[in-house]
């Protein structure tokens, strides 16, 4: 199965005062910290973020929306987000983000947290729906 997150245009009002004055906020599990890399703008276009269990199906999805998105560049070269670690895969394909999910509640957890933390605090594209 896979899971599909869609965004809005519209910002997220964050109710903790604290994430704002903390100086760095570290994802650990999928290798990227905000004092590392720069997440507005890695994720700031995001329209679309599917998810799925398999690193291996996560990655042909994204070759696939390469492909039906007609990008530029060959689908192979697609390069994982989260290649510091080995718990996750992401794949950013144009407004299309692709991530592994693992097996179990546990990591589906793990990985809708990080997700929502890149997406409603530090991008502050907010979440819309969630299909399954």
């Amino acid at each position: 199965y896979l899971l599909f997150f869609f965004f809005r245009e519209k910002q997220v009002q964050v109710k903790n005062p604290y994430l704002d004055t903390m100086e760095e906020d570290i994802l650990y599990h999928f290798s990227l910290s905000t004092k590392t890399h720069n997440l507005p703008e890695m994720f700031g276009d995001i329209k679309f973020v599917c998810v799925g269990g398999s690193a291996n199906r996560m990655k042909a999805f994204a070759q696939f929306m390469h492909n039906e998105l007609e990008l530029p560049g060959n689908p192979e070269d697609i390069r994982d987000i989260c290649e510091g670690t080995d718990r996750y895969c992401m794949f950013k394909v144009g407004p299309v983000l692709s991530i592994s999910h693992g097996m179990g509640v546990p990591s589906i957890s793990i990985m809708l947290h990080e997700v929502s933390t890149i997406f409603c605090v530090q991008s502050k594209s907010g979440l819309l729906r969630l299909n399954m």
